[in-house]
């Protein structure tokens, strides 16, 4: 998947950059330890903007992971700290991206020991992430500052009475090791507040337990469908369960789905009825280009894999490490956002993916008929065009007549005239002469096999269509 250089996309593109503009700071409370700390200058954000309605994916359609993916700064861009970043979150009303980084060493918080200087180290022991607000040319806006949170894998932004709301891992235990990192154990929900430092276990920190003893824990928000989806580990197996927004937000932990992980990732993301993850390491002496950077895709109401194919976004990046990993709104629709930390100092070049695939759906049919699970009946529509195929054997094991009706299709589906195909035979039954037979769909909706062969064993359609 080679891609050319671009500028901004869809919503970006059609979304002018935002003029940074000063902003009230919210009330801190005030305790002899503050929980939040936010400077006295004035940080710059954006003006909010409001987006026009959501256009909407429906559940089961998936993102096209072959389709060309377009770059959606135009450079790679540092942000606050250079670290790499973790995960990155669209607010679904404003466009404003926000992507979430582990601490630089060196660097001191307002709040901070003047006689202490912590170390990149201590910042990964600790679990102390730096969340930047960028506009739609990647600007860094604003910052904000989450000490022991954790590692920073999920981020979700939900937006509520002009107020961006962040969803993430936090309340990391503190580790020790120089190659050890702090990982949340719990899901919190906290305002965006430019220029604020924020502890865990702050009031200010919304905090959910969805699954008790858990380690490594982080959420996905999916505001178009109403859902939020959390990863874990428990016993060092992870595990993706699947709840309703607002049953989560009231504490109803009882998830909707849940499936084991089959592969790790460096992130993840829920959209509809689909989980998508990647995975990857940076370019090496042992691992060259084009890398070994995969997706995978899951099916949220099976568990199963649906997809599992590398990733060959922007080879030439010097530095290409797997990172984030989001759904994004645009005016136009979803859009499916994946980055590389680039450059020695880690800089973030985000792509993304807006063509979509059309999902197959089963087709009920005639109890006298079997067929396996892979060549089940099934069809998909993509405006008037209607692809079908299939792979069927009679029950009984008698030879096929010439008419004989397999099913018929819903009333969406059918034609407005009859339509023909050519199919297939089993090259193992009674069948003489050529391994192809002719198959018809009628207005209403009967699809027929017509041959005069009399021959027994499968017949199939695997690249079927008619016009609907």
């Amino acid at each position: 998947m080679p891609l050319s250089r671009r500028t901004l996309l869809t919503a970006m593109a059609a979304t002018p950059v935002l003029a940074p503009v000063g902003a009230a700071q919210a009330a801190v409370p005030q305790a002899a330890v503050p929980q939040a700390v936010v400077p006295q200058t004035v940080v710059p954000q954006a003006e909010p903007a409001v987006w026009p309605a959501a256009v909407t994916l429906p559940a089961g359609h998936r993102f096209d992971l072959k389709a060309e993916p377009a770059d959606l700064l135009g450079r790679e861009i540092l942000l606050e700290h250079t670290r790499v970043h973790q995960q990155v979150a669209f607010d679904p009303v404003t466009g404003l991206a926000y992507a979430v980084q582990l601490m630089s060493g060196g660097r001191r918080l307002p709040d901070e020991d003047p006689n202490t200087t912590l170390s990149t180290v201590d910042r990964n022991q600790r679990g102390d992430l730096c969340v930047n607000q960028l506009a739609p040319d990647g600007t860094v806006l604003a910052v904000m500052h989450l000490r022991g949170f954790g590692h920073g894998g999920g981020l979700g932004v939900e937006h509520v009475d002009g107020t961006p709301w962040l969803w993430l891992e936090t309340d990391a235990d503190r580790v020790s090791g120089t190659t050890t990192f702090a990982y949340g154990k719990h899901i919190g929900r906290i305002a965006f507040t430019p220029g604020a430092v924020v502890d865990a276990g702050s009031p200010l920190v919304e905090v959910f337990d969805p699954v008790p003893g858990a380690s490594r824990i982080t959420p996905s928000l999916d505001v178009d469908h109403g859902r939020i989806a959390v990863r874990h580990e428990t016993s060092g197996v992870a595990e993706y369960r699947v709840y309703r927004l607002d049953a989560f937000k009231n504490r109803a932990f009882t998830p909707e789905h849940s499936f084991p992980a089959q592969y790790a990732t460096q992130s993840w993301c829920l959209y509809g009825n689909l989980v998508y993850q990647n995975q990857g390491s940076a370019y090496s002496s042992t691992n060259p280009s084009p890398g070994n950077s995969w997706w995978t895709v899951y099916d949220v109401l099976t568990g199963k894999v649906v997809e599992r194919t590398e990733n060959h976004t922007a080879l030439d990046l010097s530095h290409r490490e797997t990172e984030a990993l989001t759904v994004r709104r645009t005016p136009t629709g979803p859009q499916l956002v994946f980055g590389f930390a680039t450059q020695e100092t880690r800089h973030m070049a985000l792509y993304g993916i807006s063509a979509t695939t059309v999902p197959w759906t089963d087709l009920a049919y005639d109890p006298a008929y079997t067929a396996t699970d892979s060549y089940r009946p099934q069809y998909r529509q993509s405006g008037d065009r209607v692809d079908l195929r299939l792979r069927v054997t009679r029950v009984d094991g008698k030879a096929w007549t010439s008419g004989e009706t397999i099913l018929t299709l819903p009333s969406n589906l059918r034609p407005g005239r009859t339509q023909g195909m050519v199919g297939t035979a089993t090259g193992a039954g009674t069948i003489t002469g050529p391994l192809t037979t002719r198959w018809e769909v009628n207005s209403e909706g009967h699809l027929r096999i017509y041959d005069e062969r009399a021959f027994s064993g499968w017949i199939a359609l695997d690249a079927g269509y008619f016009t609907s």
